[in-house]
């Protein structure tokens, strides 16, 4: 017999999600996926706010049990009567089978000692434009230099090295800021989505996605469990990011916005304070 779709899932805690999918129960933790048989299945209990799944066992022997902890009681009570109800009947003096035994284990955890790591086993990170930015720095000095000679004036030419400097690394965090949004909605409509997968990974969580070259790469993010979908660019699935509403994204667009323009005046303020040593 199966389960009906309307029974609900229960998420827990530390990202516990426990789901009935036909003749099975999937029971998702941050390291391990374990999908259970209905026929491994004595009992399930509602427990207040958590829920035990009881496998079978033989005579004489401890059964194993699954919990999932910190869920809404009622959702709890209604799962276990649906899925107790949904239980395969069992014939009069028939031998039980270990539970346990029926169930099958697909591990989320990622570790060093796994082997040796290759492109499948990096992290997807942000672009930094670090090169460009120590290019910036580099020149603001140089320019700096030339102004206090030309001018013979190193007051102007420090004031212009501040300035400048300060013009650069404002002027970075509303370009780092600004690229990462423009990514966030170019590559949800341009590039390839995916679904992603919450994993465990050298003590960290991350989400894991498989790109059409067929590799499984690893991106940062805490979705607690939650389904997460990844869109990355066709021709360089390194550039990937995590897809979220835009809602949430109205303020940062703003602040970013607010930093580009105080960014420009740092800029235009320096060029206007290092014009007259060129006899502007």
């Amino acid at each position: 017999m199966s389960i009906s779709s309307s029974i609900p899932v229960l998420r827990g805690d530390r990202g516990t999600e426990l789901r009935s999918a036909g003749e099975e129960l999937v029971l998702r933790r941050p390291e391990a996926e374990l999908r259970i048989p209905l026929a491994a299945i004595a009992r399930v209990r509602a427990e207040r706010r958590d829920l035990a799944v009881e496998l079978t066992a033989p005579a004489g022997a401890a059964p194993t049990v699954h919990r999932v902890e910190d869920v809404s009681a009622a959702a709890a009570s209604v799962f276990a009567d649906a899925v107790n109800a949904a239980l395969p009947e069992r014939a009069p003096g028939e031998e039980t089978v270990d539970g346990a035994t029926l169930v099958a284990t697909r591990s989320l955890v990622f570790d060093d000692e796994e082997g040796a790591r290759e492109e499948d086993d990096t992290d997807v990170r942000l672009p930094t434009h670090k090169g460009p930015a120590y290019a910036a720095c580099a020149a603001v000095a140089i320019l700096a230099v030339v102004v206090g000679l030309i001018d013979k004036n190193w007051g102007r030419g420090i004031a212009t090295l501040l300035l400048g400097e300060a013009g650069v690394g404002v002027t970075y965090v509303a370009l780092v800021g600004l690229s990462g949004l423009w990514r966030e909605w170019y590559l949800p409509r341009y590039g390839i989505t995916v679904d992603g997968q919450q994993v465990f990974r050298d003590g960290g969580t991350t989400n894991a996605f498989t790109a059409t070259d067929g590799v499984t790469r690893h991106i940062y993010g805490e979705n607690k469990g939650r389904p997460v979908r990844i869109a990355y660019h066709p021709r360089n699935p390194r550039n990937a990011i995590v897809c979220t509403g835009w809602r949430e994204k109205a303020g940062t667009l703003v602040l970013f916005l607010v930093i580009a323009a105080v960014a420009g005046l740092l800029d235009y303020g320096t060029f206007l304070l290092a014009l007259p040593a060129f006899g502007g």
